[in-house]
């Protein structure tokens, strides 16, 4: 329940889930992160929310994902996960919608894999 008389700041947070089985071919963590983290970085500021790529397959080296997985350590759980992107904002309730709204349009854009 909100209370959206008091503007009290909530946060908010949303799981995007990668299509990898659909397009195992594609590199969509690349696309996601762009040069040097500068797509995700200029998407975070854009929409104002934190973005965070994270799951099977968000590290780049493979062995050391797996070696964290099995670790057991809270902190790599979402290593057990499908690949998703977890998008979050912290402000005034009916900005926080807003803002994750706007965020989910543009992320969308980059899981459509162009022919």
């Amino acid at each position: 329940m909100l209370d959206i008389t008091r503007d009290r700041p909530i946060k908010i947070a949303v799981r995007v889930q990668v299509p990898v089985r659909d397009h195992p071919k594609f590199n969509f963590v690349g696309k996601l992160l762009g040069p040097k983290g500068n797509s995700l970085k200029r998407l975070q500021e854009e929409t104002m929310c934190k973005m965070a790529v994270l799951g099977k397959g968000s590290m780049r080296d493979r062995k050391k994902e797996e070696e964290l997985r099995l670790s057991g350590d809270p902190r790599y759980a979402h290593l057990s996960e499908d690949l998703h992107v977890e998008i979050s904002t912290y402000t005034a309730p009916a900005e926080a919608h807003a803002r994750i709204a706007y965020a989910l349009a543009e992320v969308r854009r980059f899981l459509v894999p162009r022919s």
